[in-house]
């Protein structure tokens, strides 16, 4: 698309709202992943840190580092953290995991006996 209407596509250009909260969290974490083995990979090759960087190819989100808090909680209280598109969805998944995994001691309804 080109033309007098059309506008390129900026990879360092802020989300319309919450700009300088995004910009405070990237340039933190170094335009860099923050995410150390939470989404469930070991990020070996990178030193225990995941390596996608900001740029052209991805975006990074200012996300809350608790994935089970909502955005608007974790800005308040500022616990945000940047992550690429990858690490973000496998963090929240692993919490939602967490917390619908069945205690095995909850099947015990007789204490000391065997569930």
């Amino acid at each position: 698309m080109t033309g007098v209407g059309a506008v390129s596509f900026d990879p360092f250009r802020p989300p319309m709202i919450g700009a300088a909260t995004w910009q405070t969290v990237l340039s933190g974490a170094g335009w860099r992943c923050e995410c150390t083995g939470r989404c469930g990979k070991p990020h070996r090759k990178t030193e225990g840190r995941c390596g996608t960087v900001h740029g052209a190819a991805h975006r990074l989100a200012a996300v809350p580092a608790d994935p089970t808090v909502t955005l608007t909680a974790a800005v308040t209280t500022a616990a945000l953290v940047a992550l690429c598109a990858g690490c973000e969805t496998a963090t929240r998944r692993a919490a939602i995991n967490a917390q619908t995994a069945i205690d095995p001691d909850q099947l015990d309804l007789f204490g000391d006996q065997a569930a």
